[in-house]
């Protein structure tokens, strides 16, 4: 083996030249799979930095028709109660806190969670402690744990904060435990930096119909996902009996943390494991022909060896230590093109992979990577050693110093792997064009909202400054009162869920005259809690009726405005204005009909709507979007508009600033991301397509140099010449086009669930893929055409 090494070695250093165009080749197609493969290691292989992670679950509850979500809290607590299955069952809830100490008032993420659920995680603070059991209950004294990455940005890192009060929505609190950098929870969110118990209100524990919170629990050792699940659903069902009115038609999911964590991004990145193993296909192909056209001239050498009593798998076993030795160099330099793919990864879809901070080149990356080296060096060192050694020793010796045979017995191998990087190149082309044709149809699809010139800031009211009656005229309505007045502000308005930004409030209503529904079946519709002037500032036209106004005060009748998409379905063909629903707090009249905007994302079509007039709030403002629609620049406006805000609470934050246009852009970061990925990826194949075909036809053309000459000699013309080699490559393009559509007609329908407004298989995508494609090898082709027909006759006669 040490002997082969040598003589590999050798054998490489006279040849630098093909020795850099190969392991170049081979670090592409290497370095995408390493970056690839450590986002998926990251994010699927590697356990969450929990205790025994993988006995983690999150159960959620199902009902009809809208699918799955959280939990209302006397089901939990029955739950807890009936189950035998989970050794810790524990609730939490997501949301924000102001921060009023050591500094300006700012809004920091929050998590409220039952008392155990550290101890579930098994996580250990830095300093102090977590809560202890029965620190949930109401009437005790409040706590909270905060992250080191607040600890040291807000406080310092001062070592007395333990202990110490700190101002949490205008209450007092005691900091009891600081939380290490590493420790997230929710898995996958950096941004959470306080953990608070999580107090049960007397109407909570009694609201069955309110569902608000998340669970997740730890299985007991030995107990199965499938077991859980069933006994689960058993209480689920007992509970539908016991409650009907709020239970029947509801159920439970259960889903592994790793999976809830993980999502959508599974199929995604299974598709691009997909795209870069193309890319490495390609490259392999490429230096495939490139050993092959070398081998030609070691046909000689071989055949010597041969006759002095090499056997076949000896001579098989040096050609295969000279690839993998040329795939290990590829697989160094790959590293280094990974290393740097994985940072420009992270830099630029850190929020949208899960363990982001987490991906890097670890001893399983390098695994990989060696598997793909060695992999990768045999499939392409076999082709050129069986090739070679097929051979009979009187034919190598008589073919050795002949190019022209040698060429010809390698022709029809050379051609299949031209076709094949040709056919897997378009393949990858198409399925990138289609994710872009999706990622400009969702651009250009209308939101129903008008984005440019609009600003967007979130304040979050607490609610122990602000009791709910008297937080619209005491806060809201003077800010609107100020913010207005500004220069350059055209309107302005609130709302409690901002379009495209997040999916907010559901819940079932019953109609006026109509027979009521039963359980399941009720009528069903997003809801959000609005300002006059919302609908004007974000470009929302009113179709039938009116808009809020001054007039709908907390004393007068209620009333609320729906969406053409409510109306459509509920009332089909009938004016629906005057009409009266009832969310569960009385019958409130119907004043309009607004156009439907798309609130829970540009691709998907409008659902139900219920608005509210703030004022009449029928759940919590405290916290609520501004949106000023300006005839500025928008966020020219910031510091005055958070200066208006501040008039009427100077200690109250004001976060989240952004112009709608980009909150409209940050709806499609998903899409912008594949899209993106896929055509970096489609783009690495296309450069070494088009490489592969300018080498192989290159070697062609030099292999036929002598009978070029002959031809010109006996009174062919450059047109003829030229003819010939083009001929020889439009029908190995002809055959890459056949295999390539035959191949995206199938391998494209992975990509169905990811498309908008256009087909997997879309005719005009394949046909534009295909003409550039065609276009960039017949170029390459071209090159070394135009270079036959200057050969001046005499030479190539004199070639050999």
């Amino acid at each position: 083996m040490l002997q082969d090494l040598r003589f590999a070695i050798r054998t490489f250093a006279k040849s630098p030249g093909f020795t850099l165009v190969a392991i170049l080749a081979l670090s592409l197609g290497i370095g995408a799979n390493a970056a690839l493969f450590s986002v998926i290691n990251a994010v699927f292989l590697k356990p969450l930095p929990y205790a025994e992670s993988h006995r983690l679950v999150r159960i959620f509850e199902t009902f009809l028709p809208s699918g799955f979500g959280s939990v209302s809290t006397p089901n939990f607590f029955d739950w807890r109660r009936q189950n035998h299955v989970f050794d810790h069952l524990e609730a939490f809830s997501n949301g924000s806190l102001n921060l009023q100490s050591n500094g300006e008032p700012e809004r920091i993420p929050s998590t409220v969670a039952t008392a155990g659920l550290f101890d579930m995680l098994g996580a250990k603070p830095m300093i102090g402690r977590t809560f202890l059991p029965g620190e949930d209950q109401p009437g005790k004294s409040q706590v909270v744990v905060i992250s080191e990455r607040l600890w040291r940005r807000r406080f310092a890192a001062d070592p007395n904060l333990l202990g110490s009060q700190i101002t949490l929505d205008g209450q007092s609190t005691t900091v009891i435990g600081i939380m290490p950098a590493s420790f997230q929870f929710p898995p996958g969110s950096l941004t959470r930096n306080l953990w608070m118990p999580l107090e049960f209100s007397p109407h909570n524990l009694q609201e069955r119909g309110s569902h608000w919170m998340a669970v997740i629990g730890r299985l007991k050792s030995g107990i199965k996902m499938e077991a859980a699940d069933s006994e689960m659903k058993q209480i689920a069902a007992r509970l539908a009996t016991q409650f009907p009115d709020q239970q029947k038609g509801r159920s439970v999911w259960l889903r592994s943390v790793q999976d809830v964590l993980v999502g959508d991004l599974r199929p995604v990145l299974l598709i691009l494991m997909g795209a870069v193993g193309f890319v490495l296909l390609i490259a392999c192909a490429n230096v495939a022909n490139l050993l092959l056209a070398r081998a030609v001239s070691r046909t000689r050498e071989v055949a010597v060896r041969a006759a002095l009593g090499a056997s076949r798998p000896r001579l098989i076993r040096q050609f295969l230590t000279e690839s993998i030795l040329l795939a290990l160099a590829g697989g160094v330099v790959g590293a280094f093109l990974g290393d740097a793919g994985v940072q420009a990864l992270v830099a630029l879809a850190s929020n949208q992979i899960p363990q982001a901070t987490s991906i890097h080149l670890d001893a399983t990356v390098f695994l990989f990577l060696l598997a793909v080296c060695l992999g990768a060096g045999v499939i392409f060192g076999l082709v050129p050693a069986f090739q070679i050694t097929s051979r009979d020793l009187q034919t190598g010796l008589r073919e050795g110093g002949r190019s022209g045979g040698a060429g010809t017995r390698s022709a029809g191998l050379r051609n299949a792997l031209v076709v094949s990087e040709f056919a897997l190149a378009l393949v990858l082309l198409i399925g990138a064009g289609l994710l872009i044709r999706t990622f400009q149809a969702l651009n250009a699809t209308n939101p129903g909202l008008i984005s440019s010139g609009v600003l967007t800031m979130r304040v979050s009211v607490p609610d122990e400054k602000y009791p709910s009656d008297t937080m619209w005229q005491r806060f809201y309505e003077p800010a609107l009162d100020r913010i207005q007045a500004l220069p350059g502000v055209r309107a302005a308005g609130i709302i409690s869920v901002l379009p495209l930004a997040d999916w907010g409030w559901n819940g079932n209503f019953t109609i006026e005259d109509r027979p009521p529904e039963e359980p399941g079946r009720q009528p069903y519709a997003e809801y959000r809690m609005i300002s006059p002037g919302y609908f004007h500032a974000m470009g929302i036209r009113i179709l039938k009726g009116r808009d809020f106004g001054r007039q709908d005060s907390p004393s007068a009748p209620h009333v609320v405005l729906i969406n053409d998409a409510l109306a459509q379905r509920y009332f089909p063909g009938k004016d629906p204005t005057g009409r009266r629903i009832n969310w569960g707090d009385g019958w409130r009249a119907i004043t309009g009909v607004a156009a439907n905007i798309r609130q829970a994302g540009l691709n998907r079509e409008p659902l139900p709507e219920v608005y509210f007039p703030a004022v009449q709030h029928y759940g919590s403002i405290s916290g609520m979007t501004f949106v000023i629609s300006a005839n500025v620049d928008p966020t020219s406006l910031t510091q005055a508009v958070t200066s208006a805000i501040h008039s009427v609470d100077p200690s109250q934050p004001v976060f989240g600033v952004q112009p709608m246009q980009q909150v409209v852009s940050d709806s499609l970061s998903n899409q912008r991301l594949y899209a993106w990925l896929l055509g970096v990826f489609a783009a690495l194949a296309l450069t070494l397509a088009s490489a592969g075909i300018y080498g192989v036809m290159s070697y062609l053309v030099t292999q036929r140099t002598q009978e070029f000459g002959v031809r010109m000699a006996l009174g062919a013309s450059t047109n003829n010449v030229l003819g010939m080699v083009l001929r020889q490559a439009i029908a190995l393009i002809g055959a890459g086009l056949a295999f390539g559509l035959t191949g995206a007609f199938a391998v494209t329908r992975v990509l169905n669930n990811f498309l908008y407004g256009v087909k997997p298989f879309d005719p005009a995508t394949c046909a534009a893929v295909s003409v550039v494609l065609t276009a960039v090898a017949l170029l390459a082709t071209y090159l070394p055409a135009l270079r036959a027909t200057r050969v001046d006759p005499m030479v190539a006669l004199r070639y050999e």
